[in-house]
């Protein structure tokens, strides 16, 4: 026992040995998570992110990272990259390329719940300068109910991975806010990554940025230099972002498509809950429901946020974490069926479809407060370094009970299962599908054929290659083509060699007006925009690294 005492002693001692034991209980609780939640089972939007994961490991064996997925849709191609980012893939597709997609999906996993542990550690200890506080968050934060619920029953992979930069968007605020504004770097760096995986949660960062400011705007006001900086990161933000948000805009402008005219999309009024399930998602994580899906932030976090009670006095820190319980809370009330989401301003934000995405972020606020409540309401080193085991085997234990459910649920799907029009190709909702297309059955009724406008043209088969759609014609007059191939501004095509023009047929289709006989080939050759805001951004990311790398240099002198 006594021997027992001084290994504790010593651990909590030894400053330097902190970071070390938090890692190792991180790195052995991601791969704890990774062992009770196998084997892989599909989630609700699995297929889609397993999809589109398969075409970027197909897409980067091009030079240029403008591609088509030609692996679904019957080859018809859906455009999914324009209009969904997958910069912060690119990693994992280069792994599932030297091994397979599913271990690359899994690598992604693992590695992203490690890193989330490790930025939240960071970004906690740097705000609150304390070691225990920022290690319980960072557990608590990574492995919480709603997280591990994005990952395995949504495998809403985009908004799951965003749970990794937001501890680096909130450490980047802080500085600007109250730190060294000349590290305002990390919040477009944060805030960036965020963009490149999910644009939902980061419409949601972005207004939870803006209150933040807002409680915090004395400080801007006293130092103009901060608001300055907070501009900077912005611009900076926004050049980086190019490769993305400048080729969304073009698509968008360029066609309607169906997620503007099907109403396919629920609205965040339609997705709201009454207040027993509420309260349900506030205590779930040991006891789950099997008929119905309720995300909720989880009953370690809301026994976190109760050890308010335990903690006595008045400062600054302890002022900034109960608001960010009370931001938390106020989160958690807009999932309610109460909040009006069809009124004014509210109902400008239905595009985010789920209320209940902004329980991550309450998620994140629970985390930091459970940790700093815990360590700031027992004295005693020991009771800390008990707490904090308690803390772990309550987090493996919602692990193992979640991943039960997970597998009892889950397991009726194989994630080799073939796509269909009648589960939609595994796109989800289709929504990046042109108006004019009439159906995602007409499709598959229409087959892989070439449509020659009148009769007397001889067409031959469709030869498809490496994003290629070549056939020959035969022909005396002018007429029009229409190709198998789902119409995407960006697409060209030649005749002998030769360009000629592209358009959109009535039916969505690629469409192109034929003169003369000869052989013909169709393929997506991207935008100007496209090309040049890949240039912005790659311009872009060089000189912040040189900005930083400079920075930190004369600061060393």
């Amino acid at each position: 026992m006594k021997r027992v005492d001084n290994l504790l002693d010593s651990i909590v001692a030894n400053r330097k040995s902190h970071i070390w034991l938090f890692l190792f209980v991180l790195l052995v609780l991601s791969l704890l998570m990774m062992y009770f939640y196998n084997p892989l089972h599909p989630g609700q939007d699995f297929f889609f992110h397993y999809r589109r994961l398969q075409a970027l490991m197909d897409g980067i064996k091009s030079p240029y990272l403008i591609y088509i997925d030609y692996g679904t849709m019957n080859g018809y191609g859906y455009f999914t990259k324009a209009f969904y980012p997958d910069l912060t893939l690119i990693p994992f597709a280069l792994i599932g390329n030297f091994t397979n997609i599913e271990f690359a999906y899994l690598s992604m996993i693992f590695v992203m719940t490690f890193l989330c542990g490790l930025f939240t550690y960071i970004t906690v200890n740097k705000i609150y300068k304390n070691s225990f506080t920022a290690s319980i968050a960072a557990i608590l934060y990574t492995f919480c109910f709603y997280r591990l619920l994005d990952i395995y029953h949504r495998a809403a992979v985009g908004e799951a991975i965003t749970f990794t930069f937001l501890p680096l968007v909130l450490l980047g605020l802080y500085h600007i806010i109250k730190g060294d504004y000349k590290k305002w770097y990390i919040l477009t760096v944060g805030f960036s990554l965020m963009i490149f995986t999910h644009l939902i949660s980061s419409v949601l960062m972005f207004i939870t940025i803006i209150i933040i400011l807002l409680i915090y705007c004395k400080s801007l006001f006293n130092e103009p230099k901060r608001f300055y900086y907070l501009l900077l990161s912005g611009v900076a933000t926004f050049l980086i972002v190019s490769y993305y948000i400048f080729p969304l805009l073009e698509q968008m402008t360029s066609n309607v498509f169906y997620y503007e005219s099907r109403n396919l999309t629920v609205r965040a009024q339609d997705s709201v809950f009454k207040i027993n399930w509420i309260i349900w998602g506030l205590f779930s994580g040991v006891v789950q429901a099997k008929q119905i899906f309720i995300p909720g932030t989880g009953l370690i976090l809301t026994c976190g946020i109760l050890l308010r009670l335990f903690v006595y006095g008045k400062s600054k820190e302890l002022r900034s974490i109960d608001i960010l319980v009370i931001l938390g809370l106020a989160y958690i009330f807009t999932t309610w069926s109460l909040f009006p989401w069809s009124l004014f301003p509210f109902n400008k934000l239905n595009f985010i479809q789920l209320p209940w995405r902004l329980l991550e972020f309450s998620s994140f606020f629970f985390a930091i407060a459970g940790g700093y409540y815990l360590s700031h309401s027992i004295k005693s080193k020991k009771r800390l370094f008990v707490a904090g085991c308690v803390i772990v085997l309550a987090t493996i234990f919602v692990m193992i009970n979640d991943a039960k459910l997970y597998k009892e649920i889950r397991s009726g799907k194989l994630i080799t299962e073939d796509a269909s029009v009648d589960d939609r190709y595994h796109m989800g909702g289709i929504e990046y599908v042109p108006d004019k297309v009439p159906n995602i059955e007409y499709i598959r009724e229409r087959g892989d054929t070439v449509i020659a406008g009148q009769q007397g043209v001889g067409l031959s088969e469709v030869n498809r290659m490496n994003g290629v759609t070549g056939f020959s014609v035969v022909t005396t007059s002018k007429t029009t083509i229409e190709l198998p191939l789902i119409y995407y501004k960006g697409y060209a095509a030649t005749i002998d060699a030769k360009s000629i023009s592209v358009e959109e047929s009535s039916h969505g289709l690629v469409q192109i007006p034929v003169d003369r006989s000869g052989s013909v080939k169709v393929y997506y050759k991207g935008t100007i925009v496209q090309k040049v805001s890949w240039y912005i951004t790659i311009v872009s990311i060089f000189a912040l690294c040189i900005y930083i790398f400079v920075q930190r240099k004369r600061k060393s002198s």
